[in-house]
């Protein structure tokens, strides 16, 4: 053998090579568990000591462990907490390595919980936290400013429908390359074609016609949402004080992605500063503001005195932060819709009943889809609605953190910078809110409008968009998610079209998703034969 012919000191110093390459990585290794260790001690000292626990024990290094049983399977802990707790009406925690200890209130708290005011409760630290935003995303200040918010309720919302004309032809353009048109089937990614139609058709709105078809720009935004959640999720192994240095390294994937949209939206934000000045000041001068994002956020900026509300990079970087929390859930909704529709069982008929009512009322309403048609799609909205409950985000609703001490409805003293919630789906599981929880009942919220038209009575107000303290998708009351009118518009806009113009081979069985932490993540890898319909 080789090693007979080397000089035995040799070889003995050779031998000692991996060990001496372990010993650094051991100790690196057991200097990021003692610090985890003492980070997820410090965040459970915070909980009530009178309030249980569901996957904690008494053993050694407890809240670490426990920690990791939420990093692997917390869905589960919440099922169990919901039907041991909840039910009892009574408050439990739920360990989670992202966003530490969720303390979990009973439903019947959830209506308290939904209207309590953000000087108590506030309801974006929660995201920013969980999301690490100080440090993932690069202009942190943007996420705590109103500017986005403001334009989303005052603007986007009283938008909706209005430019449907315009989002149907990004569907169609975007659905012919993606699917094709030449009636042959094709094999397509289901995440990944619905996030390039979603980036598209929501662009439209947000940066104009011709950005919104520039591919590299529309995928910058889902890569840059990838980036951020896998950056969060490492920063949460380390202490805060570590996070800054860490947060260096591990944010380099998200300032790469931010840099690729940014390059687009600057020269285009400038541009539109230049010309909407130009105009204010000479009403001759040839130009037509464009209805889109861009502008109503310039247009805000007027207003406006600070850096971070009036420069063209915090005004680009806003776009890259709205695509953040637009494209990310909303693709998420439309691969999650595909998929239950496209399984359930052949005997409902429940693909050849939704593409009736969309043949029936884009006809009626002359081949547009106007805002009116879009809510006539009583049906599909139901199916996208109970889509969205049987296959929920999160584990987790009305995600609060708690600013001061806080009293609960049951007296319970709960301190400040505490995570509070409710259990999203315990609720949408449980039998008393929806019998048959289990399974997707495609038509479980169209059916008693359709009963009550048929009995004359008022109908019941079941749509995609109402929340509720047993619907939580969207969240509810104070704090629901402001963008799900303009989610709701588009959603039910391409799966119609879908439904009218293509079909898709039927999943046996659905593929499933894949539970991470609190998550339930869509089979990002899923894919399906798709091809254009043959219509007489």
């Amino acid at each position: 053998m080789f090693s007979d012919h080397l000089p035995s000191s040799l070889f003995f110093r050779l031998s000692l090579v991996p060990v001496v390459l372990l010993v650094p990585l051991v100790l690196f290794f057991g200097f990021l568990f003692s610090l985890a260790s003492l980070k997820a001690h410090s965040e459970h000292v915070h909980v009530p000591s009178e309030v249980p626990w569901v996957g904690k024990r008494r053993e050694l290094l407890g809240s670490i462990r426990a920690n990791w049983r939420g990093l692997v399977k917390s869905m589960p802990l919440y099922l169990e907490g919901y039907g041991k707790y909840s039910k009892a009406n009574l408050v439990h925690v739920v360990p989670t390595w992202q966003r530490g200890p969720q303390i979990i209130l009973p439903p019947s708290m959830a209506p308290w919980l939904a209207q309590m005011p953000t000087e108590v409760l506030h309801a974006k630290n929660c995201t920013f936290y969980n999301c690490q935003f100080k440090h993932t995303v690069g202009h942190p200040e943007i996420t705590s400013n109103d500017m986005i918010d403001l334009l989303i309720k005052r603007e986007l919302t009283r938008t909706t429908g209005t430019m449907n004309v315009e989002l149907l032809e990004e569907i169609e353009l975007s659905m012919s390359s993606l699917y094709g048109s030449d009636g042959q089937w094709k094999k397509v990614g289901v995440y990944d074609t619905a996030g390039k139609i979603v980036g598209r058709v929501a662009n439209r709105v947000f940066v104009g016609k011709e950005l919104c078809s520039n591919m590299e720009y529309v995928q910058s935004g889902s890569q840059f949402a990838n980036a951020v959640g896998v950056s969060a999720i490492i920063l949460h192994f380390f202490p805060k004080f570590m996070r800054p240095a860490v947060g260096w390294f591990a944010t380099m994937p998200n300032r790469r992605c931010a840099g690729v949209a940014l390059k687009y939206l600057k020269p285009l934000i400038a541009q539109r500063i230049v010309d909407m000045k130009t105009k204010a000041a000479d009403p001759t001068y040839t130009w037509e503001e464009p209805n889109d994002f861009i502008t109503w956020m310039v247009r805000e900026s007027f207003k406006r005195n600070t850096e971070d509300e009036t420069s063209v990079y915090s005004l680009a970087y806003r776009i890259v932060v709205l695509n953040f929390g637009a494209i990310s859930t909303t693709t998420i909704t439309v691969t999650n819709a595909i998929l239950d529709i496209w399984s359930s069982p052949a005997s409902q008929n429940v693909v050849s009943i939704l593409r009736e009512e969309a043949e029936r009322v884009f006809a009626e309403h002359n081949g547009e889809w106007t805002k009116a048609a879009v809510g006539k799609l009583y049906r599909l909205d139901s199916a996208i609605r109970e889509s969205s409950r049987v296959s929920a985000i999160g584990g987790v609703s009305l995600a609060r953190r708690t600013k001061t001490d806080v009293t609960l409805p049951n007296g319970l003293v709960v301190k400040k910078d505490n995570c509070i919630g409710v259990s999203m789906d315990g609720i949408h599981f449980d039998e008393e809110y929806y019998p048959r929880a289990r399974e997707f009942d495609a038509f479980r919220f169209s059916r008693p409008r359709e009963e009550a038209t048929l009995d004359e009575k008022p109908p019941v107000n079941e749509d995609l968009v109402t929340t509720s303290a047993h619907y939580l998708p969207f969240s509810h009351g104070l704090h629901a998610c402001p963008g799900r009118f303009f989610a709701a518009n588009n959603v039910k806009m391409i799966l119609a079209h879908i439904l009218i113009n293509y079909e898709i081979q039927p999943f046996t069985p659905r593929p499933s998703n894949v539970t991470f932490g609190d998550m339930s993540v869509v089979p990002t890898s899923a894919e399906m034969l798709i091809r254009r319909r043959v219509k007489a």
